[in-house]
C-alpha cells in the first residue's frame, strides 16, 4: 500500500473517471468503496462522498477539459483521518464564489464548513484536496 507524501496516511484506492455528467457518481462510487469497513471512516464516508462529488463536479464544469478526459481521485485513512485527492489536467484557478440557488457555487463553501483542512496545487495540472477528521483526531 502507497504512503501518502505526508506519511501518516495510507492509500486506500484511486481510480481515473472521465470528464462528463456521470463522473461525480462514479467518484462517490469509488470513495464510499475504500471508506467501506474501516475504522472512523465509517464516520466520514457521507461528508467525503459529498465533497468528491462537489470537486469533481467543479473540475467538470471549470477546468475546460474535453468529455473523456481523465480525472484522477485517489483517497486516503489512517488513524480518524481521511484525505481524498482530485486532479485534473486543467490550469484554471480554484477560487470560491457567491452561492446561488440557481447558478450553483456551493462546492468550495462546503468544503470550508466540513473539511479540517484543504489545498490546491497546480504542479501537472490542478489537484484540490481535502482531509476530515473523526472526533478527538484534529489535524
Amino acid at each position: 500500500m502507497a504512503v501518502h507524501q505526508d506519511g501518516d496516511l495510507v492509500q486506500v484506492g484511486e481510480a481515473t473517471v472521465a470528464c462528463g455528467p456521470e463522473a461525480a457518481l462514479a467518484a462517490r462510487t469509488a470513495v464510499s468503496r475504500w471508506l467501506d469497513g474501516r475504522a472512523h471512516a465509517e464516520y466520514l464516508r457521507d461528508d467525503a462522498c459529498l465533497l468528491v462529488s462537489e470537486l469533481v463536479t467543479n473540475s467538470v464544469l471549470h477546468s475546460n477539459q474535453p468529455p473523456g478526459s481523465p480525472l484522477h481521485i485517489s483517497g486516503f485513512a489512517l488513524n480518524g483521518r481521511v484525505r481524498v485527492e482530485v486532479e485534473d489536467r486543467g490550469e484554471g484557478p480554484v477560487r470560491k464564489r457567491a452561492a446561488d440557488p440557481v447558478d450553483g457555487g456551493f462546492g468550495l463553501q462546503l468544503l470550508d464548513l466540513l473539511a479540517a483542512r484543504w489545498g490546491v496545487t497546480h504542479e501537472h495540472g490542478t489537484r484540490v484536496w481535502f482531509e476530515l477528521a473523526a472526533r478527538g483526531h484534529g489535524t
